[in-house]
Order: C-alpha cells, then sequence, then structure tokens
C-alpha cells in the first residue's frame, strides 16, 4: 500500500463536517477492503493515518455498544500496529491515539464482565500515564470486578456467622464470645457493604 492510498482514505474519511457513529460505520464498511488491506507501512505518517482511523472505528462500535465487536477489531488492529512498530522501529507512534486503541479494547472487555483481561489492559495504561485519574478508576474498578468473589464470600461467611450467634447464641458460655461473634459479622457486613457502595457510586458517576 502507497502513502498516497491511505492519505487519500484520510481524507475522504475527513471531508464530513460531523463524525457520528453511523458515519463511521457506514465509511468503513464502504472502504473495507481497501482499509483491510493494509498489513504493512512505509513511515510513521503512514502508521498514524492507520491509527486514527482504527480509533475512529472503535469509537463508534463502542458507541454503539457492540463491545465484542469493539474487542475484536481492536485486537486485530493491534496486532497489525504491534507489528510494524517493532519491525520500523517506531515506538514514537505509541502516542495517546495508539493508547486509545487500546483503552478501547480494554473498556469493551471490561463491559463484557471480563475482569481478568481488563485488568492487564488497565495496568498497561497506568504504567503508560501514571497520573491519569481516568486510567487509575479504570484498573480500580476492574480489580472490584475481578476480586468480587471475595466481597461476597466475605458476606457469606459474616450473615453464616450472625445466623449462628442468633440461633445458638444460647449454647456459647462465654458473653465475649458471643458478642465477638456478633461484632465480626455486623463490621464485616457494613465493610463490604460501603466498599460495595462506594465502588458502585463511583462507576456511576463515571459512567464507566
Amino acid at each position: 500500500m502507497t502513502t498516497n492510498n491511505i492519505q487519500q482514505l484520510y481524507s475522504d474519511y475527513r471531508t464530513a463536517t460531523e463524525y457520528p457513529p453511523d458515519y463511521t460505520l457506514e465509511f468503513i464498511t464502504r472502504n473495507a477492503i481497501l482499509f483491510h488491506s493494509y498489513k504493512t507501512f512505509k513511515d510513521a505518517d503512514e502508521l498514524n493515518l492507520y491509527i486514527e482511523l482504527s480509533w475512529q472505528h472503535l469509537n463508534a462500535l463502542f458507541q454503539k455498544d457492540r463491545y465484542n465487536d469493539t474487542a475484536n477489531t481492536a485486537t486485530k488492529y493491534l496486532q497489525i500496529i504491534d507489528s510494524e512498530i517493532d519491525r520500523l522501529n517506531l515506538s514514537s507512534c505509541k502516542d495517546d491515539g495508539y493508547y486509545g486503541l487500546l483503552r478501547f479494547k480494554g473498556t469493551a472487555i471490561y463491559r463484557l464482565h471480563d475482569y481478568k483481561n481488563s485488568t492487564p489492559i488497565f495496568k498497561q495504561l497506568v504504567t503508560h500515564d501514571p497520573q491519569n485519574e481516568n486510567y487509575k478508576e479504570l484498573l480500580s474498578y476492574s480489580l472490584y470486578g475481578q476480586r468480587m468473589w471475595i466481597s461476597k464470600t466475605i458476606l457469606v461467611i459474616c450473615l453464616a456467622l450472625g445466623t449462628v450467634e442468633i440461633l445458638f447464641g444460647q449454647y456459647i458460655p462465654s458473653f465475649i464470645g458471643r458478642m465477638s461473634l456478633l461484632g465480626i459479622a455486623v463490621t464485616g457486613l457494613i465493610g463490604t457493604s460501603i466498599y460495595d457502595y462506594y465502588i458502585r457510586r463511583s462507576r456511576r458517576k463515571s459512567q464507566l
């Protein structure tokens, strides 16, 4: 593929005055054969144009809530881009646009509740930009999702302890023992509930 080809494709895309998801998806579909034929690039300028068009495509898919398509398409784009960055030694192309593709992939996977695979992506984003609060929030929410079983386990244990104290507390001779049992159950329930509420409330505010 020549530089002129991708420059022309990019120029054709930019002829619009607005870029809603439907316009982008229709443009990519109409030019699918050409766009998906790009596998190698001559230089950083050509690769950056490809990254920009890829970003626009992923953004349109994500805005349409097509999370499986977003994740799968991002994986294909990133494989090509990473291969060319290594081949051409273009580490400079790993800029905000590149990490934007990675963010779309991670967030789409998160929306699919695949926390095990979204967490490493968000860790990579935080490593790239440790001061980015959005990246840190994404990682925090993904870790919470991945560890949700721990929270549920604590709730079950605390409920079980509370039930034991209520039903069989009279058989526990030590008053301190009964109060300790009840205290652990109540503290666990309150602590876990507050943590769950905080994470869920923060997640709603961020519209993740």
